[in-house]
């Protein structure tokens, strides 16, 4: 930075706040579990990154089917997994039962 130039010519924060102190940035206010207003420096939205950050999760029928495929990849809530988890937990009673009968 040239000695000519204010902090504030160089433009904006990637978050929105303007360059300079930091402890003029405008801050979230939202309530915390403490029930106190959160300190942290807000965003362009007006919170912070953990109180209300730029995702807002998919909004087109593409992305929702994209969420949905990769959330059930691995098959365990698929019906192949409850199948198995059913199967599993057949073998166990049927276990138990016979060491019951056994002993």
């Amino acid at each position: 930075m040239n000695s000519g130039e204010s902090p504030t010519t160089l433009g904006r924060l990637r978050n929105g706040n303007p360059r300079g102190n930091p402890h003029i940035a405008p801050r979230c206010g939202a309530r915390n579990r403490t029930g106190l207003p959160c300190k942290a420096p807000a965003m362009a939205n007006g919170r912070c990154r953990s109180h209300g950050g730029k995702s807002t999760g998919p909004t087109t029928q593409q992305g929702l089917d994209n969420l949905r495929a990769a959330r059930t990849i691995h098959g365990c809530y698929g019906e192949e997994g409850k199948a198995l988890r059913r199967t599993i937990a057949a073998l166990r009673a049927q276990a138990r039962l016979f060491r019951q009968f056994t002993s």
